[in-house]
């Protein structure tokens, strides 16, 4: 079971605030996992691309609505995470991101297909944005 976040570790923002800061980080989120599950990459960079999400969570799990610190819904972390940028396009959308990462880092040649990551896309948001709603530390759910 995931820790719950003291009230001491948070900080309360408008609604809006909230939202483009979801937004702001949704890229390193989503893209630094893919690449530490679907490509192989030196031990290096795949601490890395651990990293990177780390902190941008970090920043998630921290915010939270003004004035009474409540977290979003499950359903509003999914949507901003998932829903509004993958939601019945996953496997499409995960292929560019793919090719995105290919073209980034030479050499770079995917072990697993979009269809699998596709799978793992839609597990990842749905479990995160249930952490987030109940206020829980989320940072362990980044795949080694």
């Amino acid at each position: 079971m995931a820790t719950r976040l003291s009230d001491t570790m948070v900080m309360a923002v408008p609604h809006k605030a909230v939202e483009q800061i979801i937004l702001g980080l949704y890229d390193p989120i989503n893209a630094h996992p893919v690449k530490r599950i679907a490509f192989e990459f030196p031990e290096e960079l795949r601490q890395h691309f651990r990293r990177e999400p780390r902190s941008r969570l970090r920043k998630i799990q921290r915010v939270r609505f003004k004035p009474n610190n409540r977290t979003g819904s499950a359903k509003f972390y999914f949507d901003l995470l998932f829903d509004d940028r993958f939601g019945s396009v996953e496997i499409q959308n995960m292929r560019l991101i793919m090719e995105d990462i290919t073209d980034e880092y030479q050499g770079a040649r995917p072990v697993k297909d979009p269809a699998e990551i596709g799978e793992w896309l839609r597990d990842f948001p749905t479990r995160l944005a249930d952490r987030l709603d109940n206020g829980e530390d989320v940072l362990d759910l980044i795949p080694d």
